[in-house]
């Protein structure tokens, strides 16, 4: 039996939709409005004139199509919340919408003139309709829309629920982006019309004196502002399930490469995904990373559904723990516990491994045991990950353990020298040294390989160490290797190698030359990571020869200005490198380059290490004459809970600055509770600065006393104030105790010039010409040289 139509519905749903629906010009674009309504989400699209979209509904997504390309509101589309509709997304060049939505949800759609109304529901109740007073099920014919979808009921719409609907405070109270639109009648026009007309008259009525009264109450009533709704936490991503690589690598590679290749031409729609991802999944287990990649990419271009996109997810994170990525924190298999799935804690350690080996070592017997069942390709490549990541850590136990099991299911496909340099790694860290020499000679032997090269570089480091070859031959034997293996892996190795080697026997220039030829080579390669590694061990054997060297060399220069960016990109996190540079700048007097660099370090720390560099920062603009950036450097860069002694610092850099900067009240007041020699010279600066000739006489005075070693400028100042209070006695025992120490320094002379006339005599002229000219100097030479060393 089918129901009668509701005529509050009819008559609420016409009037709506007649609102809605006055003809506007025509837009370019599609807009789109978005909201949740009870127990159902509406999207509703306004499209171009002509336009006529199809809405399908495939599986757990929702997918508009529109004959030509459209652009497609996704910005405001994805700022809007709604429970049952997410994840939009445009393909096809911008010919389709796609968005995802609960699995099995009842889904209506229709046109009304240029809007395509969307309503999505909850998923049905079995055996009974939502709002049907006896709970049986009802059958309802919709009208024909474009939509090929499941004819499915639309929500009872109630008068009261017409008047909410079209009350605005109440719809942005509930944080929704649109007023809802009740849905159309789905009954016939038959049923419609044997409606009886008093019923219709009297709803009417009805519904013009709620609407009349919503309008008056908004007229008095001010709109709030619309809240943001908080968007509920998204639900965890569902555990990774077994992999049968074993499976998908086949045991034919020719024929399990073709089967797939024929699977996919001939697939169609979900299929076709389907089979792009067992392809992924056939390359993952052959260890072909780069083939893998771009399959991956062709997967995307799909339009995947969610289930299949999470399944391409996991496998790219597997190819990029076999890429050993330096940020696996958004890895699958990083962020989700392993729990007792194996292959979970396979792919978790070799995520891990390259950069956080205690954490990568945890599941090592698992990893090993399950390694046992991999493909011969795979499992190479993922022991070599781990091998590597062990060698580095210097965990030998944990080295000795993976080749053990390099030698029992691998020593045959490891035939390229990998498992010797290992076993001469291993036995490095055993420091049984003649052994490892035996291993990488037996790897060398070889010649092909990188791991048989890297063996004979190791060689060959490995002698020089022990004393067996001396730096010359040492230079001699890795140019060889270098031009021999032009192009090859090994050479960003024996390139580091080499440049160490110029840089312990003092050929600077050359080495600063291989560091600039690993940067430009191999840089923007797939091996530019390695380069990098290779680079970061080089650059730190200059910078050693250069902090070795005299003052006032032109190689840190020279390091800064041709190779500036290859040192930012080989500095690990914490910038000790640059740092080390900066420092090196500074003494030999490139203050410019050194701020330079202290400056982005200083921005990209955080806590007491910016705290710390902006003080060595403020330290530098301050020897520059640039007191008021320093004062800016130490108020960003300062915090609580400093330790004491950075603290103290930080305030006498302060007080320093403020002097400089001519504030003599505020310095002296910032070094108030401050002890030691620093704090009572920067005391007495500051007096003399203020003018306070006496005072500052007596603070320089009480400085040496102490039994700091005062500076020459200390000793000038203290001689300057004296002559400038006006104590003769004063002065003349400066004059007395100080005229050796002054003797070689800039300030040579000053007690000859501060000395007073003979008192017998006459005042000659010349005398008087003699003392303006040394007053008028020692000012001039005062003011320039007053911060300055």
């Amino acid at each position: 039996m089918k129901r009668r139509p509701d005529s509050a519905l009819t008559l609420g749903s016409t009037f709506v939709l007649a609102l809605l629906s006055v003809p506007g010009p025509v837009q370019a674009a599609v807009r789109a409005q978005l909201g949740d309504h009870g127990d159902y989400s509406r999207l509703v699209l306004s499209v171009p004139k002509g336009v006529e979209p199809v809405a399908v509904v495939d599986g757990c997504v929702l997918r508009i199509s529109v004959p030509d390309p459209v652009r497609w509101p996704l910005a405001s589309l994805r700022d809007s919340f709604s429970r049952r509709l997410a994840d939009f997304v445009t393909a096809d060049g911008g010919r389709s919408l796609t968005a995802t939505m609960p699995c099995g949800a009842r889904v209506t759609s229709f046109m009304e003139r240029r809007n395509l109304i969307v309503d999505v529901g909850g998923p049905p109740v079995p055996g009974g309709k939502p709002g049907a007073p006896d709970g049986g099920a009802v059958e309802v014919q919709p009208e024909p829309v474009i939509a090929v979808v499941a004819p499915q009921a639309s929500p009872p719409v109630s008068v009261a629920g017409v008047v909410e609907a079209l009350n605005p405070v109440s719809t942005a109270n509930a944080a929704v982006m649109d007023s809802p639109i009740p849905a159309v009648s789905p009954l016939p026009p038959g049923e419609r019309e044997s409606t009886p007309l008093p019923a219709v008259a009297s709803l009417e009525g009805e519904v013009r004196d709620s609407i009349q009264q919503t309008l008056r109450q908004l007229e008095r009533t001010p709109k709030p502002a619309p809240q943001a709704a908080e968007p509920p936490k998204p639900p965890p991503p569902p555990p990774i399930a077994a992999m049968d690589l074993a499976g998908w690598a086949g045991d034919d590679f020719n024929r399990t490469r073709a089967a797939l290749q024929s699977a996919l031409e001939k697939a169609q729609g979900r299929a076709r995904v389907e089979a792009q991802i067992a392809l992924v999944r056939f390359l993952l287990a052959r260890a072909m990373d780069e083939e893998g990649r771009a399959a991956l990419e062709t997967a995307a271009s799909l339009s995947p559904a969610p289930d299949q996109r999470y399944a391409l997810r996991i496998l790219g994170d597997a190819f990029r723990a076999l890429d050993r990525e330096d940020a696996p924190d958004d890895n699958l298999f990083v962020e989700l516990p392993a729990g007792t799935m194996p292959d979970h804690h396979v792919w978790r350690s070799a995520a891990l491994a390259p950069t956080r080996w205690a954490a990568a070592k945890e599941g090592l017997p698992i990893v090993l045991r399950r390694l046992l069942d991999y493909p011969a390709d795979l499992r190479s490549r993922l022991l070599t990950t781990l091998a590597a990541a062990a060698d580095e850590a210097g965990d030998s136990a944990a080295l000795n353990l993976i080749v053990l099991e390099m030698i029992t299911v691998d020593s045959k496909g490891m035939a390229d020298g990998r498992l010797d340099y290992f076993r001469g790694r291993l036995a490095e860290l055993k420091a049984t040294p003649d052994a490892a020499l035996d291993r990488y000679d037996a790897a060398a032997g070889l010649r092909r390989g990188p791991f048989a090269r890297r063996a004979e570089v190791r060689a060959i480091e490995l002698r020089r160490g022990l004393g067996r070859l001396d730096e010359e031959g040492t230079i001699k034997a890795l140019e060889a290797l270098r031009f021999a293996w032009r192009g090859d892996d090994i050479e960003t190795d024996a390139l580091a190698a080499l440049g160490g080697a110029y840089a312990r026997s003092g050929r600077t220039e050359a080495a600063l030359d291989i560091f600039g030829l690993l940067g430009r080579r191999f840089g923007a390669t797939a091996r530019g990571r390695d380069a990098l590694a290779a680079g970061r061990t080089l650059l730190a054997a200059v910078l050693d020869r250069l902090e070795q060297s005299p003052p006032g060399g032109l190689y840190a220069l020279a390091l800064q200005a041709r190779h500036g960016r290859l040192v930012r990109l080989a500095d690990g996190a914490d910038g000790g490198l640059r740092l080390r540079l900066a420092t090196l700048l500074l003494r030999d007097g490139y203050g410019l380059e050194a701020i330079r660099i202290l400056h982005a370090l200083t921005e990209g720390a955080s806590g007491p290490r910016r705290a710390e560099l902006g003080a060595t920062l403020a330290r530098a603009l301050i020897d520059g004459g640039r007191e008021g950036e320093a004062l800016d450097v130490l108020a960003r860069s300062g915090g609580s809970g400093l330790e004491p002694a950075l603290a103290e610092r930080r305030a006498l850099l302060r007080a320093d600055a403020l002097l400089g900067d001519g504030d003599t009240v505020r310095a002296l007041d910032a070094l108030r509770g401050l002890n030691g020699t620093e704090a009572a010279r920067l005391r007495a600066q500051g007096l003399f600065a203020a003018g306070e000739w006496r005072a500052a006489h007596n603070a320089f005075t009480e400085l040496a006393a102490t039994g700091a070693e005062p500076t020459a400028d200390d000793l000038a100042l203290q001689g300057l104030s004296a002559y400038l209070a006006g104590d003769a006695d004063g002065l003349r025992a400066f004059g007395e105790a100080q005229r050796a120490r002054l003797t070689g320094t800039r300030w040579a002379g000053l007690v000859d010039a501060l000395a007073p006339p003979p008192a017998d005599g006459p005042l000659r002229a010349e005398t008087v010409e003699r003392d303006l000219a040394t007053a008028t100097a020692l000012d001039r030479l005062a003011r320039g040289w007053r911060g300055k060393p």
